[in-house]
C-alpha cells in the first residue's frame, strides 16, 4: 500500500500459498496445509515501524503467544476456554446468507464487510479498504456449521490503525455480532484470542469446515519486528455462536 509514515503495515501474503477449497473440493488436509502466511493476511501492505517512528504511536495490543510446535507435531489452536455462555443447541444454526457488517463493541469495531475471493494464483484476496474487514466467501456464512472466516488489516500507511488494530485486546466472553444479508444477526461469544508464529499457524483449526457448531474466526497480523519491518505472526480470535 502507499501513503505516509504511520504505524506498521504487514507484508503482502505469500504468493506461493493456495487458498482452501470449498467443502467437497478435495482432501481437506491436502488443500489446507501450507496456508500459514497467505490466509492470515490481514493488514497487507508495505511495512513501516510500529514503535515510535511515527509520532510515538504504540504497537497494537498482543494476546498470549502460542509456542511453535515440534517438527513432528502439527500446529493446532489451543482448546477454547469455557466462558460460561450458553452454546447453541444441536441443529440451531442459520441458513446461508452473506454477512454485511461486523460489530465488536469491546474493541470499537463497526465495519461493513467486503467479500473476499481468491486471486488467480489461489491465494486469498486481501481487503482493499484498511478500515473494513472482509469475509472469505469460500468459508461458511456466519451462523452456519463450520468456521466462518473474517480478515482485517491491523494498520496501513494510509490510515494508521486499521479495522483490526485492537484485535489482540479482545477478551474471552466479548460479544461479536455479524449482520447478514437476510436481515438476521448472528451473535458470537469470544472463546480465545491467540498469537501464532507464521510458521506455526493452525490452518486446519482456523479454516475448519467440519466443526459441529457455528464458529467464527477473526484474523489479523501481529508480532511486529522493527528490525525486519515485517509482522512475524498472526492473531486469531475464536468465537462460537451463542444467540440468534
Amino acid at each position: 500500500m502507499t501513503g505516509g509514515t504511520v504505524p506498521g503495515s504487514d507484508p503482502e501474503p505469500d504468493p506461493d500459498v493456495a487458498a482452501p477449497r470449498q467443502a467437497g473440493g478435495g482432501p481437506r488436509r491436502r488443500t489446507l496445509i501450507g496456508l500459514t502466511a497467505a490466509l492470515a493476511l490481514a493488514g497487507a501492505g508495505a511495512a513501516v515501524a510500529l514503535t515510535g517512528a511515527s509520532g510515538g504511536s504504540a504497537p497494537p495490543p498482543q494476546p498470549p503467544a502460542v509456542a511453535a510446535p515440534s517438527p513432528t507435531a502439527p500446529a493446532t489452536a489451543p482448546p477454547p476456554p469455557s466462558t460460561g455462555a450458553a452454546r447453541p443447541a444441536a441443529g440451531r444454526v442459520f441458513p446461508a446468507s452473506a454477512p454485511v457488517s461486523l460489530d465488536i463493541p469491546a474493541i470499537g469495531v463497526h465495519s461493513a464487510l467486503l467479500s473476499l475471493d481468491r486471486n488467480p494464483d489461489g491465494t486469498v484476496q486481501v481487503p482493499w479498504k484498511p478500515l473494513q474487514a472482509g469475509w472469505y466467501q469460500h468459508s461458511p456464512t456466519p451462523g452456519q456449521l463450520g468456521a466462518s472466516v473474517i480478515l482485517g488489516h491491523v494498520d496501513s500507511k494510509e490510515t494508521g490503525p486499521a479495522v483490526f488494530y485492537r484485535l489482540g485486546a479482545l477478551r474471552t466472553g466479548a460479544r461479536i455480532s455479524v449482520t447478514r444479508a437476510d436481515g438476521t444477526t448472528a451473535t458470537f461469544t469470544t472463546d480465545a484470542v491467540r498469537a501464532f508464529p507464521k510458521d506455526a499457524f493452525p490452518t486446519l483449526d482456523v479454516y475448519s469446515t467440519t466443526a459441529d457448531q457455528p464458529q467464527l474466526r477473526l484474523i489479523t497480523c501481529g508480532n511486529w519486528d522493527p528490525k525486519t519491518r515485517t509482522y512475524l505472526g498472526n492473531i486469531v480470535a475464536y468465537a462460537t455462536l451463542t444467540t440468534r
